[in-house]
């Protein structure tokens, strides 16, 4: 996934027509082509300043120089009168690349000690290290803000290329200055005549029209402004006018009443030259207005040359122009209309930031303020442009917390540490929750403990959980989850997600299963969709603890989407770690490591240590599945350095293990202790089980009970881990009966026959006796200890009678699939959900008894524009609306709608029945039609 925060914002397109520039442009390309060699000279400067007054079209000229310099990845920054340099150059680090962790190190520092000026050093160096060589265009630039970025940027590597009103006191800063000119007469008129052009085919300017374009004064914008309304008259003979104001009241009567009005309140807005997007507009539109208007008036200012799209969906009103409509406004109402104007932006701005914030971390936004107008990768897109509403907008009050804390939250999840370092040293206080979720990230856990940056009691014992179960410490982060009490869903839901990982951890895969749903459900329930992916994502983790590999792969499926859809980068790349981990187990070592190989890169890029650390560990796991042992060392010492440098004090234990494993025999026996000692102090009792048992298997033959293997054996029973204590009843037997006996020893007849996993247990097994059949050394197999094999409850009982190979007698008790739909009116983008059941009739064998009912797989495919969530789900045949699965339905078009819900048995994947279902979807206020469904069964039942 492209994060668009970590690098160039490119530059804008070259207006068309472009005219009267050309020779210009080649003059000053010609000028900075060796801008690369080392040096600094008129004849090879790194600084220019394009200046001249507004309209003149300097931001035009330097997107036409970069274009004809082929520079591709130029970092184009529009800034204004407001603009300050620490935010700057924040922003310039992030697009950089920059790493995280210094910068906000110095920024904690700063706030503990109060002395800014190391912090103001950090930024300083880390600029200078890290913008190397770039192109940097600062567009609307003041002497004084240029004066503070170049002191930083201007080092003979960088081109820097700026565009400012003024002139003065740039000399005195050592630049190259070029004076951007009015167009000459008769390039004014071919510019004209080029924009009338595309409107009035064959157009041909008349001494009218000459003198029309005149009164743009030789300015691109005006005399852009002048073709467009000699298009407009369509032949009609243009009243005189004298200047740019007149031309503008001259297009302006040619608009409609209510484009002409949202011309002034777009030109209200403070800093008028900011881009903006048709979210803008709809939010200023009037309360009698129809949204669907926003396209025409968008479409009517752009025909006039009033509004131009520099980039895709970036929408700019020339300064110029609101000027001139705000003058032909009486004061007072100016004044009046500035203020409701930058309310009502505010208003929105906040509450679509807070709609994305929801989606991020669940929260409660009193009163409902918010809504979902953007989704987190368009908030992240402009979200430059909503952090200069905190700098122009300096009255805004309680809004001000709102926006601040969105918006820090969305950086945080994107990992976008710069410009949440800048939005905190702005706002203070108010992105004490983005930080929160930040740092970790960066393998800071230690900053929850003290207690510098976290909110209310509940969530300082949840942050202080969270960082104890990140540095492996799971009996600490259970007690501390015992001491929180119940408050808001979201709360809850985070509680349940960690005691869930936490007891994943343990070894505990089916009671973490219990606490994985229930926060998963949660998160559903409020709409947290980075929330409810994350607790897929464990949930998916202990499915491969017990080697239910199906299962977990499409919880991996459903986890990555919902990441996704919340931007979660981090997220992502946590779901392609535990695929190496669903590969291992497949026995796809190959693909293994080549899946770990993206995962890491992808973690170094993020500066995730600890995912980092956990990728090594995997990689490590999966040479030596392939028999690589140097390879394998190589990538457990490095899987050791991450967790060392982020504290992950379980990730360490588990490494060291592995290490043991494949050093020489005698230092095995003191490591494998020791680590079982680690093991039982974090809380771990897989971990120090399996270590126990390895030393058991190490000690030699003894006819006296061991207390390590009896240690181990109690640590299985308690866990429930059947392969654990089939394993340790083969070291058992291999310590007390001689190779010859013991190699005809079969302890697996005791084993479950509905765990998963089994046949491979079984097969490793044997291997264990044949190789003391050969008078070697038997060995447990790395990939034992990466499963715990415990009872599936979920299938006691055979499930072959309840099938019959043919078609089902017509007397015989069937399973009927109904479907309910739970919304009375779905519309197009909106949800409509559908309630899937699976019904058995009476006499049926699955009617008769719960303990017989099996789990079932159903996965909808939708079979026209449109999407369902969740892709899969699990149900359990019975007439109750509680035992169903509810899936919502998003049309992206009006219509008929036919949706696939294929249901099969979860245990094999053997397909039952397969259900088409029409759902119409209608532009009216009519209820909605769920057309009857039809089915093709592939069982019968």
């Amino acid at each position: 996934m492209e994060d668009v925060l970590r690098g160039p914002t490119p530059p804008p397109g070259v207006p068309v027509p472009f005219v009267g520039r050309d020779l210009e442009v080649e003059a000053l390309a010609a000028r900075l082509n060796r801008w690369s060699e080392p040096g600094t000279s008129d004849e090879n400067p790194k600084v220019v300043v394009l200046h001249g007054p507004a309209g003149v079209g300097k931001s035009a000229l330097a997107a036409a120089l970069v274009e004809r310099l082929g520079l591709r990845h130029a970092h184009w920054l529009s800034l204004g009168d407001l603009a300050r340099a620490e935010p700057t150059l924040l922003r310039l680090l992030a697009e950089h690349r920059a790493p995280r962790r210094p910068i906000v190190e110095a920024a904690l520092t700063a706030d503990r000690t109060g002395d800014q000026h190391e912090f103001a050093r950090e930024l300083r160096d880390q600029c200078h290290e890290h913008i190397q060589g770039s192109v940097l265009v600062l567009d609307g630039v003041h002497p004084t803000l240029g004066g503070e970025l170049l002191e930083v940027l201007h080092q003979g590597t960088n081109l820097v290329i700026i565009t400012s009103r003024q002139k003065a006191r740039w000399a005195d800063l050592g630049v190259y200055l070029h004076r951007v000119r009015p167009l000459g007469a008769r390039d004014a008129v071919q510019l004209a005549q080029g924009v009338a052009a595309t409107r009035w085919a064959g157009f041909s300017p008349s001494p009218e029209h000459r003198r029309l374009v005149s009164a743009a004064r030789g300015l691109p914008l005006w005399s852009r402004v002048a073709g467009a309304v000699l298009a407009g008259l369509e032949g009609t003979t243009p009243v005189p006018v004298k200047g740019p104001g007149e031309l503008l009241t001259l297009a302006t009567d040619l608009l409609d009443p209510a484009v002409a009005d949202m011309l002034l309140r777009l030109a209200a807005q403070e800093e008028g030259s900011a881009p903006f997007t048709a979210l803008t507009v709809e939010a200023l539109l009037p309360e009698d207005a129809d949204p669907s208007d926003v396209p025409h008036i968008l479409s009517s200012l752009r025909s006039y040359e009033l509004l131009l799209e520099p980039r895709d969906g970036r929408l700019v009103l020339p300064s110029p122009v609101a000027a001139a409509a705000l003058l032909r406004m009486p004061q007072i109402d100016r004044a009046l209309l500035t203020a409701r104007v930058q309310a009502t932006v505010e208003t929105a701005a906040t509450h679509s930031a807070l709609g994305v914030a929801r989606l991020l971390d669940g929260r409660e936004v009193p009163g409902g303020k918010w809504e979902t107008r953007f989704t987190p990768d368009e908030l992240a897109e402009h979200v430059d442009e909503f952090m200069g509403l905190l700098v122009r907008h300096r009255y805004l009050s309680g809004d001000r917390h709102d926006l601040a804390d969105a918006l820090a939250t969305l950086l945080a999840v994107r990992g976008d540490a710069h410009r949440l370092v800048a939005l905190h040293r702005a706002s203070g206080d108010l992105t004490r929750r983005g930080l929160s979720l930040l740092l970790p990230t960066l393998g800071m856990p230690q900053t929850f403990r003290s207690g510098q940056i976290e909110e209310t009691p509940q969530q300082a014992v949840l942050g202080q959980a969270d960082a104890s179960y990140r540095s492996g410490e799971l009996g600490r982060t259970l007690a501390t989850l015992d001491g929180v009490p119940e408050t808001h869903p979201a709360d809850s839901a985070w509680l349940s997600m960690i005691r869930g990982a936490t007891l994943c951890d343990q070894g505990r895969p089916l009671a973490a299963e219990t606490e994985l749903k229930e926060a998963a459900e949660t998160y559903r329930q409020i709409s947290c969709v980075r929330g409810r992916g994350w607790a897929l994502l464990h949930h998916a983790r202990a499915c491969l603890l017990m080697s239910r590999v199906n299962e977990a792969d499409h919880l991996l499926g459903q986890a990555n989407q919902a990441l996704r859809t919340a931007g979660d980068i981090r997220g992502l790349n946590w779901a392609a770690t535990e695929r190496i981990r669903l590969l291992l187990l497949r026995g796809e070592a190959e693909a293994a490591l080549v899946a770990a190989q993206r995962a890491l890169t992808a973690h170094e890029q993020a500066e995730d240590v600890r995912g980092m650390g956990w990728t090594c560990h995997l990689l490590g796991l999966g040479h030596a599945r392939l028999g690589h042992t140097a390879d394998a060392r190589v990538a457990l010492l490095a899987s050791a350095d991450h967790f060392r440098t982020c504290d992950d004090q379980l990730g360490a234990a588990w490494t060291r293990h592995r290490q043991a494993l494949l050093t020489p025999d005698h230092w095995q026996m003191p490591e494998l202790r020791s680590t079982a000692a680690e093991f039982t102090e974090l809380g771990c009792d897989l971990g120090q089980a399996w270590s126990l048992l390895e030393c058991a298997l190490r000690a030699g033959p003894s006819p006296h009970q061991p207390s390590d293997l009896t240690h181990a054996e109690s640590l299985f029973t308690t866990l429930d881990d059947q392969g654990g204590l089939v394993w340790a009843q083969a070291v058992r037997a291999r310590r007390l009966l001689p190779d010859e006996v013991t190699a005809r020893v079969d302890p697996t007849p005791n084993l479950s026959q509905v765990i998963h996993g089994r046949e491979r247990l079984v097969e490793d097994i044997r291997t264990f006796w044949r190789a003391a059949a050969e008078g070697s050394r038997p060995a447990i197999p790395f990939h034992a200890r990466d499963t715990v094999a415990v009872s599936d409850p979920r299938g006691h009982k055979p499930l072959a009678k309840y099938l019959t190979t043919g078609a089902p007698s017509p007397i015989a008790p069937r399973c009927r699939t109904r479907l309910t739909l739970l919304d009375d009116s779905p519309a197009t983008h909106a949800t409509a959900r559908i309630l899937l059941r699976v019904t058995p009739e009476a006499g049926h064998p699955w009617a008769s008894s719960h303990d017989d009912r099996p789990w079932l797989t159903v996965v909808a495919l939708p079979l026209t524009p449109a999407s369902v969530e969740p892709p899969t789900a699990l149900l359990r045949p019975s007439p109750h609306e509680v035992h169903g699965a509810e899936f919502s339905l998003t049309a992206h078009r009006s219509g008929i709608h036919v949706i696939r819900f294929t249901i099969a048995l979860e245990r094999t994947g053997t397909v039952l029945q397969q259900v088409e279902t029409e759902l119409e979807i209608l532009d009216t206020d009519h209820p909605a039609d769920l057309a009857a469904p039809h089915a093709t069964s592939l069982r019968g039942r």
